[in-house]
């Protein structure tokens, strides 16, 4: 027993001294494959791979390569990561971000249109940047590529026919099967207009009426637009998940539903003072 306890009391410091090497050897590795990711260097980011780098290995604030790639437009390196099983759905801890967002913000029409073919989900969001940034590149993108809801497609025209200066996408939109989203008469949104209250969980939303549309806003929040999805449902233009349903009793407006993702509310509507 004294003997095998000396070998064990030999050896492991030794088998430990190996680990840490490994690790570290792994993880100049990983190091090696950012750097040649950053570059664009396709050749190094392939005999990194075939080395050992880890493809989803994280980097600060839990990027991945296929993040800077993205990011610089590297499309030939991006094929190769995605080749090789890079995650497309990784958010960063610091923006919430994917690659996507990063091939988006910097207009990399391929890089988009690679990771489009990985997460085809990913096309709301290609249409809704192209909407919003004025690109009609993107818009073209991602109507080429299908697969968009109604109320995306919905949403998009709405957003695009406030502009005159987005009226191509908006034709492209019109071409694509968009429909607008249906006319509530002034009088009707006027009457929805006023402050609603919930004490579980406490929340105060204010609604108003202006330039013939409403907004909304919870207390400490910026106002966001609405759009009508029927005549008493209706979802802010530039945020998803999130539906506003009027309750209506007997020809008054007496509340409404707040519903964001999973979750709703129901909030009274509270008389203005004077």
């Amino acid at each position: 027993m004294k003997g095998r306890h000396l070998i064990l009391t030999l050896f492991t410091p030794l088998f430990a001294s190996l680990l840490v090497l490994g690790q570290n050897s792994k993880q100049e590795l990983n190091d090696q494959f950012w750097e040649a990711v950053r570059r664009g260097d396709a050749a190094s980011v392939t005999a990194l791979l075939d080395k050992g780098a880890d493809v989803n290995a994280k980097f600060r604030y839990g990027t991945t390569a296929l993040f800077k790639a993205a990011e610089r437009g590297h499309i030939e390196v991006v094929k190769i990561l995605l080749a090789r099983g890079a995650d497309v759905s990784v958010r960063d801890t610091f923006y919430g971000a994917t690659a996507m967002t990063w091939a988006l913000d910097g207009n990399h029409l391929e890089v988009v249109s690679a990771l489009l073919d990985k997460q085809s989900s990913s096309v709301n969001e290609v249409l809704m940047s192209g909407i919003s940034d004025g690109k009609p590149e993107l818009v073209k993108l991602a109507l080429a590529k299908g697969g968009l809801n109604k109320e995306t497609l919905t949403v998009a025209l709405a957003i695009a026919g406030t502009d005159k200066d987005k009226a191509e996408m908006a034709d492209l939109l019109k071409k694509a099967g968009a429909v607008p989203p249906p006319e509530i008469g002034a009088a009707v949104l006027q009457t929805y207009a006023g402050k609603y209250k919930a004490e579980t969980p406490a929340m105060e939303v204010t609604i108003v009426f202006n330039d013939g549309f409403l907004s909304g806003a919870v207390v400490g929040q910026r106002p966001q637009r609405l759009m009508a999805l029927d005549d008493t449902t209706f979802r802010p233009m530039f945020v998803d998940g999130v539906f506003v349903r009027f309750k209506v009793e007997s020809g008054k407006v007496t509340g409404l539903t707040l519903t964001q993702g999973q979750n709703s509310t129901q909030l009274i509507r509270v008389a203005e003072t004077k």
